[in-house]
């Protein structure tokens, strides 16, 4: 159960708006990945842009249903009851490779232990750290509960800094030509054309 009480309201995508989306996204990423390393063309990038928008996908049933990522594995449970906690309209998905889900399923655990039934408004990667946005399930808590739960997203983006998303191995800040900047090992950083980050 959410901590709103709606999860009958939570719409389930059919296999084949599964599969349309997945096609979406490895389009979306071979996108990304030329971007990156100053291979893709005008036309590519045309191209890709010209098949997202001609998806035929249901764009509200889409952010609203729940997107447990393909390579959750063993943690696809608990990621799911992380993004149960998301409301509405702010699209039930995570926007962090696999080496940072232990990550955030701790900071999860801490913040429910303060409050139960908080929400979770978009877990991503900004500046190459974990952003863990959330809110608290009763406007009116105290000034204390909010400073203690700040803490523990604070704590996680610092902890994020030291490993690696994509493998969760130790890692450091590194950078794309492209000036893209992520947390990475230096295998994961080597395999993705990174470098370490000048500071």
């Amino acid at each position: 159960m959410t901590a709103s009480g709606d999860d009958d309201r939570i719409p389930e995508l059919t296999e084949a708006e599964k599969i349309r989306w997945r096609a979406a996204e490895s389009d979306l990423t071979a996108m990304s990945e030329a971007l990156n390393n100053g291979t893709a063309t005008p036309d590519d990038v045309d191209g890709a842009f010209a098949r997202l928008m001609a998806l035929d996908i249901d764009h509200h049933k889409h952010r609203n249903a729940l997107h447990i990522p393909p390579d959750a594995g063993e943690l696809a449970v608990e990621i799911e009851a992380i993004l149960r906690r998301i409301p509405d309209g702010w699209g039930r998905w995570l926007s962090v490779d696999a080496g940072w889900y232990p990550l955030v399923i701790a900071t999860d655990k801490q913040l429910a232990r303060l409050d139960p039934h908080y929400r979770v408004h978009q877990i991503k990667e900004k500046f190459g750290t974990l952003r863990y946005y959330c809110w608290l399930s009763n406007d009116d808590a105290s000034s204390e509960l909010f400073d203690a739960m700040y803490a523990i997203t604070d704590d996680a983006e610092r902890a994020s800094a030291i490993i690696c998303e994509r493998c969760g191995q130790p890692g450091i800040l590194h950078q794309s030509r492209r000036v893209r900047v992520k947390t990475l090992c230096t295998t994961c950083a080597d395999h993705l054309g990174y470098t370490p980050h000048a500071h």
